[in-house]
């Protein structure tokens, strides 16, 4: 406890940004590693909450990620005019729902259960192709962002790491292989597509769950599956590109 604390008192104030601004410029030496480790510590105690909330409280299965690596760190530093205290993602976990629908319903959940929260719903403007909702928690002044994706977001993403392991992780940032670049963002597009329909589909299940069938309920269950058929093929077309 007493070292922790030591940890915060020297990593309190701008000293943090300080870091920062050294680690921006390239320079690098143990101490300089030692101080951006004992920063990444003092999220250790949000991490902890957050995991109670969503685990003990919530019963969701979460994955935590590794905390953002030095190297990640810097390039955001260089990449965005942002300082070092005011990156939202050093620590971090992610939860993976099954649908669009199941993901507004716990986001809501979320919003209520964590309190202080802020959303970066990244569904209404992709960024380079990349959606989820990301859902900033602070406990302790410290902030965890927590991933919400949907299967299909979740895949994307996955596909989108294998992708920058062949061509370079600049495509991650809109820069790159073109080809790279329009077939992931075409399969963002379409998989997007995808959930909406199956949202769609969702929705009137309910309603005919509450109704009662219908031959209108009929014939619109009909006109998502077409839908749906339709959207798989293309999907499917984007892989078989050469």
């Amino acid at each position: 406890m007493r070292e922790a604390a030591n940890s915060d008192m020297a990593l309190s104030g701008n000293a943090i940004d300080k870091l920062g601004d050294k680690l921006r410029s390239g320079k690098m030496d143990v101490g300089i590693l030692r101080q951006l480790e004992a920063f990444r510590a003092l999220h250790a105690p949000a991490c902890k909450s957050v995991e109670s909330v969503l685990v003990d409280r919530m019963d969701l299965k979460l994955t935590w990620r590794p905390s953002k690596s030095t190297v990640a760190i810097i390039e955001k530093l260089r990449r965005e005019s942002i300082r070092l205290s005011q990156i939202q993602d050093i620590a971090g976990c992610r939860v993976v729902v099954h649908s669009l629908r199941y993901q507004d319903r716990l986001l809501d959940a979320m919003c209520v259960m964590l309190g202080d929260v802020r959303v970066d719903d990244k569904r209404k403007s992709p960024k380079h192709g990349y959606r989820a909702v990301h859902v900033i928690a602070r406990f302790a002044g410290r902030p965890v962002e927590i991933q919400l994706r949907t299967q299909l977001q979740h895949v994307w993403s996955n596909i989108s790491e294998k992708v920058a392991d062949d061509v370079g992780h600049s495509i991650k940032y809109g820069q790159g292989d073109p080809v790279a670049l329009d077939s992931l963002k075409t399969l963002s597009e379409q998989t997007a597509r995808l959930e909406l329909i199956r949202k769609e589909r969702d929705d009137l299940l309910e309603d005919i769950s509450k109704n009662g069938k219908s031959y209108a309920a009929y014939r619109a269950r009909k006109l998502i599956n077409e839908k749906e058929r339709a959207c798989i093929a293309r999907i499917k077309a984007i892989f078989s590109r050469r």
